[in-house]
């Protein structure tokens, strides 16, 4: 049985394509991040497979993902292996008015259902608000000094 995690929405206040490529580094971390470490196991073209680590309630868990990049409005991540059964997530990036609004969403599986609705799901979503405000914060930083993807003028 699954138990969907509900979307966690964000606005950014920064280019889609730019918040993209932020989104998909991987190696990296975000300045006031959750603490992880991603390292890229292979490429094929835009699906990528990354072994990801990321803090959980007591332990520090390990997955290793299939991401699929689907520039610049989609990223799908599949976990190949980990604690859970089933863990299906995407961030839909979206831009109006030089406004992207970021939506991650999800569902996760897992062979006692109580843990995927009371432990996976509440986890999932406490990791990416907090991934997504530092995603926020480092992108408008670093659209105000872009020049690859340099902001509309106000007008």
């Amino acid at each position: 049985m699954t138990e969907p995690i509900h979307p966690v929405r964000i606005d950014i206040n920064a280019p889609r394509e730019m918040v993209f490529e932020m989104a998909a580094a991987v190696g990296g971390s975000l300045p006031d991040g959750p603490p992880h470490a991603s390292e890229l196991i292979r490429r094929d073209g835009n699906v990528l497979v990354v072994r990801f680590s990321a803090p959980a309630p007591f332990r520090f868990f390990g997955f290793l993902e299939e991401v699929t990049l689907r520039a610049p409005m989609r990223i799908d991540y599949r976990v190949l292996e980990g604690p859970l059964d089933h863990v299906v997530e995407w961030l839909e990036l979206d831009e109006a008015g030089g406004v992207t609004t970021v939506t991650y969403a999800g569902e996760v599986g897992h062979r006692i259902p109580l843990v995927a609705r009371f432990i996976a799901v509440p986890a999932y979503r406490w990791y990416m608000r907090r991934t997504l405000s530092a995603l926020k914060a480092a992108a408008e930083r670093r659209a105000l000094r872009s020049r690859r993807h340099p902001r509309a003028a106000a007008g």
